[in-house]
């Protein structure tokens, strides 16, 4: 029970009255007290009760009007209570009863499906939906959690669902269904506007458009997300050193080289030093090079270090929870004065790098269990963002998804035209431990083993695919989404049209289409203004 009040006897006892009758009360000991209100209700009926402590002390009454009143009013706040509740949430509920008529349904259960309360409470669910989570729940007496469900032709949902127990007998049910259905028809939408995102991305490959976007290569739009590119398009063009936090797989090293192609230094060396992944015995000769003869083994004419080859350009200190302390005094050093001394070597070497950083570890513990350096900590953490998990921006996965399959159809040869709602489902409900490296290695196992133009379910790893057992409803016809098209294929055109600074033949050329075809498009799509007819090619 998640609720405060127990209702306790003790709870409902009044204060025993001067010269009470006892003869007009049943006399309980104190192990009453803790006992359930409800299960002295009986005996109530019968007689009042007075409790008495081991002296014969009367200590408090219970009395059946008394006791009644405070039941009704407990019973006004806990209806007060769950209104709140069904108000608050933007996700939809819906409560049965035994006999599955709908007992409770709130504000967002009105918006999402067109029906009013006044208009479904006390009535059958099954007047208005089919093929039910909230009933199947309830019969099989088992709990459900973000499980993919279709109850109507155009809605697509993840629904919590349990049963309502009371005294190990089901009475009731209630779901939570959060509503997916824009995530859907993204996916739909982005299917079929593959071809011009196609022929964008060759030409960003190509150079053939100018300003490119660094930060573009982080693909997704949820708000997080684009909080953290704002703050990383204002460090840009400064050197201030940037820490990027977040879980491994998340895209710090995309974020670090966005930054980095974003700023001044662009076009010079961006080198990543995984300071985990080098030896303690080797970090020194790596990262600030070596004099010949230094040490044993040493190359005759000596070695530059990586700090050497970043000159001018930027250095991406990844893993840096996981320096060493010995080192962390030497990388310091270098963070503060820009200069080192090379392994064996007696001449200062300066440097001009910006520095970027990035952990998966929570620094500030480090720092208080003393296995970091605060003052190394102060000198990385000027500016600071956290990459968030994928499972936190879920809307994200369905752009990712058909991102990451272009990429690995052009590497592989392969042509995928679709991809079963069951299976985009599975990635929306999965939790993704290893973020979007691990969604972009799932897709690529997708890519090698699919064996038609279809990804299905068949296709999903062996972990993935228990989440898809529940997907079959998402395999009926989608909607129409030819307005959700259009809005993409418009957006791509204006998108081409700002690249090539409104030159509607380049424009063309970058979206790999003839010029009638473009100017073909852009009327029907209203594009091409009033004043400026549609030209015959």
């Amino acid at each position: 029970m998640y609720l405060e009040k127990r209702l306790l006897v003790r709870d409902f006892l009044i204060e025993p009255v001067p010269q009470i009758d006892l003869t007009e009360f049943a006399l309980h000991g104190e192990e009453i007290l803790d006992q359930h209100i409800l299960s002295v209700i009986p005996a109530l009926r019968e007689k009042n009760i007075a409790v008495v402590d081991a002296s014969g002390t009367v200590t408090g009454l219970l009395i059946l009007e008394r006791v009644a009143e405070h039941l009704v009013d407990f019973i006004r706040e806990t209806e007060a209570a769950l209104t709140a509740v069904l108000g608050v949430t933007d996700d939809v509920i819906c409560m049965i009863d035994s006999q599955e008529n709908v007992t409770g349904w709130n504000r967002k259960a009105e918006l999402l499906y067109g029906i009013k309360c006044q208009d479904i409470l006390g009535r059958s669910i099954h007047d208005f939906f089919t093929n039910l989570v909230v009933t199947r729940v309830c019969r099989e007496d088992r709990e459900v959690y973000a499980e993919y469900h279709q109850p109507r032709q155009d809605t697509h949902v993840l629904i919590n669902s349990v049963p309502i127990r009371r005294d190990g007998r089901v009475i009731g049910g209630v779901s939570a269904e959060k509503d997916v259905t824009e995530v859907i028809q993204l996916n739909r939408a982005l299917s079929r506007a593959s071809y011009q995102v196609k022929c964008l991305k060759e030409a960003i490959q190509k150079n053939e458009i100018k300003r490119v976007d660094p930060f573009a290569k982080l693909y997704g739009h949820h708000p997080r997300l684009k909080a953290i590119m704002d703050v990383a398009r204002r460090a840009a063009p400064t050197d201030a050193t940037v820490l990027i936090r977040g879980e491994s797989g998340t895209g710090k090293e995309v974020l670090a080289r966005a930054i980095h192609e974003a700023s001044d230094r662009a076009g010079k060396p961006f080198v990543v030093i995984n300071c985990g992944a080098i030896p303690a015995e080797l970090f020194e000769s790596e990262i600030f090079g070596y004099e010949q003869g230094a040490f044993t083994g040493a190359g005759p004419r000596g070695k530059p270090g990586l700090l050497e080859m970043a000159n001018e350009g930027t250095v991406f200190l990844d893993e840096i929870g996981e320096l060493p302390p010995n080192l962390q005094v030497k990388l310091l050093r270098v963070l503060q004065e820009r200069v080192f001394y090379r392994v064996g070597g007696s001449r200062p070497v300066s440097v001009n790098i910006r520095i970027i950083a990035a952990t998966n570890r929570q620094l500030e513990e480090m720092v208080s269990g003393g296995e970091f350096r605060e003052d190394l900590y102060y000198r990385l953490n000027v500016i600071s963002v956290e990459m968030p998990p994928l499972r936190e921006r879920r809307s994200d996965i369905p752009e990712l998804l058909y991102r990451f399959l272009q990429e690995y159809c052009q590497l592989y040869g392969k042509e995928i035209s679709k991809v079963e709602p069951g299976v985009v489902a599975a990635l929306l409900s999965y939790s993704w431990p290893g973020n979007v490296r691990e969604l972009k290695n799932t897709v690529e196992r997708m890519v090698v083993l699919a064996e038609n133009e279809v990804i299905t379910e068949r296709d999903l790893p062996k972990y993935l695919r228990e989440h898809a057992l529940g997907f079959a409803a998402a395999r009926e016809s989608p909607p129409d989404l030819t307005v959700a098209a259009k809005e993409t294929e418009k957006e791509i055109i204006l998108k081409a049209l700002k690249e090539a600074g409104g030159n509607r033949t380049v424009t063309a050329r970058l979206l790999g289409v003839p010029r009638s075809t473009l100017y073909y498009k852009m009327n029907r799509l209203g594009i091409l203004g009033a004043k400026k007819p549609l030209r015959k090619n």
